[in-house]
């Protein structure tokens, strides 16, 4: 099993503003990124998720404190490890900043001043709002759109939430009471997906979201780590697996209905003689009403229609 282990200089967070650093194998980048966010006279907690090189050591000579992983866990693991400890010393802001140089940290206190004036419970450093600057390449700008209106649709459908337009910004400043929520109620994957746990989290929570411009750089050193088609599957399934999950009524009711009342319909038209349609509405109407039963009747094996609101 897994532990968690901490630096010999691990000392008791102090400041109510946390820039949290999840780390794996970034001996090379995480000590400017642990230094640039020092600027911003918050506390620095770095999570090293079991890297088998110097990434703990230069992020502890760099001034941060350091919580280690025995083992590599991924992302969502490391994320984890981030709230709990944040939770447990009481922290009002925490502000997650990738380790890799991507993010520049100097902007966690904007994203803090954003919670503060919007009462966000999660604020989001996004790629996609008036403001925000990014040399994204175009495959990754195609597959986020992808991604960003899935979960957006998702969201709307599944949980009254309101849209968010960068899904899968690892920029962000959660408040303490969604730092609770993650470190005490949330059930987390321990992969890259873990960032729409936790917005399907937060919604089904009643929590709110706000996003404010940041810039983002892509002309780092591997970047783009993860293979785009993989991801994108990995994401794809856990959108449409939550969803179906937490609100079966909504995702397979709604449909189901759908298709029902149009098999209704063309059923009346082909009753009245509508000879146009003669040949196509027999076939037509089985189908539809075939897939609305099937639909419904799933909605109902799975779970309770949800209410319209939540």
């Amino acid at each position: 099993m897994s532990t968690t282990t901490s630096n010999p200089t691990e000392r008791r967070l102090t400041s109510d503003v946390v820039i949290g650093i999840p780390a794996y194998n970034e001996a090379d980048t995480v000590g400017g990124v642990v230094r640039a966010a020092r600027e911003s006279a918050a506390d620095v907690l770095v999570v090293d998720d079991g890297s088998d090189d110097r990434t703990a050591a230069v992020a502890t000579e760099a001034g941060a404190t350091v919580l280690q992983h025995d083992e590599n866990r991924g992302y969502g693991a490391a994320l984890g490890t981030l709230f709990a400890a944040a939770h447990d010393h009481g922290v009002d802001h925490l502000v997650v900043v990738d380790a890799d140089g991507q993010h520049d940290p100097t902007d966690a206190l904007d994203l803090v001043a954003a919670q503060r004036s919007s009462d966000g419970d999660i604020v989001i450093g996004s790629r996609f709002v008036d403001g925000a600057e990014t040399d994204m390449p175009l495959y990754r700008r195609v597959g986020l759109g992808v991604i960003n209106g899935l979960t957006g649709a998702a969201l709307w459908l599944g949980y009254s939430s309101e849209r968010v337009a960068d899904t899968q910004s690892g920029f962000r400043a959660y408040n303490a009471e969604a730092i609770e929520l993650l470190a005490c109620r949330a059930d987390l994957s321990d992969g890259m997906d873990a960032s729409l746990d936790i917005l399907f989290h937060a919604a089904d929570e009643n929590y709110s979201f706000a996003e404010t411009p940041v810039d983002v750089t892509y002309d780092v050193a591997e970047a783009n780590t993860h293979n785009p088609v993989a991801h994108g599957t990995v994401l794809v399934s856990n959108i449409f697996g939550r969803v179906l999950s937490d609100r079966p009524g909504r995702v397979l009711g709604v449909p189901g209905s759908l298709c029902l009342l149009l098999g209704g319909l063309l059923t009346r038209v082909s009753i009245t003689g509508f000879t146009l349609l003669s040949a196509l509405v027999p076939m037509l109407v089985t189908v539809l009403l075939l897939i609305g039963s099937g639909l419904l009747g799933a909605a109902l094996a799975i779970g309770p229609l949800a209410p319209a609101s939540e």
